[in-house]
């Protein structure tokens, strides 16, 4: 059959192309580290790069001083799809798929990118309006500012985003946080400052190194690679935990293949660089355009390189496991655990009276607005019969409710069954509240726990979301402490320093679940309260140690 030129082509509509891969873009932090990261990509030769970024609730500013971009190079960085201009120039960097220009839409209406290179600076904006303009599919016209100018500037480029989306805004904090994350995973050379503070990042300590290479069957597939697995003195969060995928040292995923939420998973990292995944034309490619920093499985290369690891990372977890199990079972850490039960005590007596007041406080905020008694969440006395440690003035008489649940015949009646009532007693008591229209118990539950770290960190941490306090057993005072102890964890000296470094952690922890609790808490009031806790805490410390 021979063809037939009929003048068919594949085509793409610009505007809804760009639209959606802004889509991907749907958080400050993205835009921001998309736009740094071209700017990480943009460093000269052998010189590195420094990155400016101004964050207000109005724009938002990345500005650099790598190469900078010329006239042609524009035209270049606004073609969707096309090659990174970098790229082009035989430099490996981390863009592909010509998508990043379209970042700044996912939450804003104007881009404008003011660039230099070789005395010549050129300054175009585009706008949201402008792309939706464009509905019949042809290219978005890009308006110019500037076309060559000379100028006496050095080189570099500033990206500037403005004209949010209503209501929204960027958070600092959040950003940088973002931020340092990946610049850890970043080979190169770099200085990035958000509103004049210098991003810093902590290189994750390793206690074990393993590195490993493929068998012959699994190399024929990825290349001869190294894979790195390192094990961390602490547990990672969900960013930091699992092995970097590079390819020509670009990261490009990070995965934990399916141990994640298995147990001593959190404390495995490490790395692996496959410069095939880059080097090869591939049917089934093995990224993808969402920035979701996931590898495609279904790229055969991509699965094979997954299966190996996923084996390596269990093997070594199962190290772990063992390991742990074999230290819990040791006399030393069932010592350690007591003092930290004994410990953990005196934190949760000193938690609960000061929930208590606290209840007692906000209950006399209510009856002073005159809201009605039956609209609180406790009892009378701030306290109501549960399952908690302290005895509270009430207890309940008469009959239960039961689960919710009725008969098969059972009508409805006019009147409410009639349940628990509070009379005068001494139940145990804890503090509620509403949920759901149902009373949920609250318990004041701190636990602390000694742990093996390294000398270079901490000497104790705090975990909010399990209200834990770690000590750790390697930190120089500490070590000393138990030193100075002979070994012997009922020593006064380690004794003394473990309750010391408890009632600290404690008083500044008590602060965070007190904000967390209320937005309106402020500075001043957290300091005065911070000093006052340690006052009391140590107080409540002294006579158990010294009884």
């Amino acid at each position: 059959m021979s063809s037939v030129n009929s003048g068919i082509a594949v085509t793409s509509h610009v505007s809804r192309d760009l639209l959606q891969s802004s889509a991907h873009f749907n958080t400050f932090s993205k835009i921001v580290w998309e736009y740094v990261s071209n700017s990480l990509d943009a460093a000269k030769d052998d010189d590195s790069v420094r990155v400016n970024v101004t964050i207000t609730n109005e724009k938002l500013t990345v500005a650099d001083n790598g190469r900078g971009m010329s006239s042609s190079d524009l035209n270049t960085f606004f073609q969707m799809h096309g090659e990174n201009v970098q790229r082009r120039r035989g430099k490996r960097v981390r863009g592909l798929f010509g998508t990043g220009k379209s970042a700044a839409f996912g939450l804003a209406r104007s881009l404008t990118i003011d660039t230099t290179q070789d005395g010549l600076r050129n300054v175009v904006r585009l706008t949201r309006h402008q792309v939706e303009s464009a509905s019949d599919g042809q290219p978005v016209p890009v308006e110019v500012l500037q076309l060559d100018e000379f100028t006496e500037n050095g080189d570099g480029t500033t990206i500037t985003v403005e004209r949010f989306v209503k209501g929204k805004r960027p958070r600092v904090e959040k950003i940088v946080q973002f931020l340092e994350r990946r610049l850890s995973r970043y080979r190169g050379r770099a200085l990035v400052m958000i509103n004049g503070l210098e991003c810093k990042y902590e290189e994750v300590e390793s206690r074990i190194v393993y590195d490993t290479s493929p068998p012959e069957h699994v190399s024929k597939h990825i290349g001869d690679v190294a894979l790195t697995i390192r094990v961390s003195y602490e547990p990672l969060d969900e960013d930091r935990a699992g092995i970097d995928i590079l390819s020509h040292g670009n990261w490009h995923a990070t995965t934990q293949t399916g141990i994640e939420n298995k147990e001593r998973s959190q404390y495995i990292f490490g790395e692996v660089d496959v410069p095939i995944l880059e080097d090869r034309v591939w049917d089934v490619p093995p990224f993808d355009n969402t920035r979701s920093a996931k590898l495609n499985d279904q790229n055969p290369a991509v699965a094979v390189l997954l299966g190996w690891i996923s084996e390596e990372l269990e093997e070594v977890r199962q190290k772990l496991v063992d390991e742990e199990k074999e230290r819990r079972q040791s006399e030393q850490a069932r010592r350690l655990e007591r003092e930290a039960q004994q410990i953990a005590r005196i934190l949760n007596d000193d938690f609960a009276q000061q929930e208590m007041e606290l209840e007692r406080a906000r209950r006399a905020r209510n009856t002073a607005g005159k809201q009605a008694v039956d609209q609180l969440a406790n009892g009378e006395d701030g306290l109501s019969p549960g399952d908690g440690d302290i005895p509270g003035e009430t207890q309940e008489a008469g009959n239960p409710h039961g689960d919710g649940s009725r008969g098969e015949n059972a009508s409805e009646g006019e009147e409410p069954r009639p349940g628990p009532s509070l009379i005068e007693g001494s139940d145990p008591s804890s503090q509620k509240q509403l949920a759901q229209g149902r009373r949920k118990r609250r318990r004041a539950i701190f636990s602390l726990e000694y742990e093996s770290g390294s000398p270079t960190r901490p000497r104790s941490r705090y975990e909010t979301n399990d209200k834990t306090i770690y000590i750790n057993l390697e930190h120089p005072q500490i070590a000393n402490a138990l030193s100075e102890s002979n070994g012997n964890t009922s020593g006064k000296q380690f004794r003394e320093m473990s309750y010391e470094v408890a009632a600290i952690e404690y008083s500044l922890a008590l602060q965070y679940e007190t904000m967390a609790d209320h937005d309106s808490y402020d500075a001043f009031s957290a300091l005065d309260e911070l000093r006052h806790t340690v006052n009391r805490i140590t107080s409540r410390i002294a006579a158990a140690l010294y009884k």
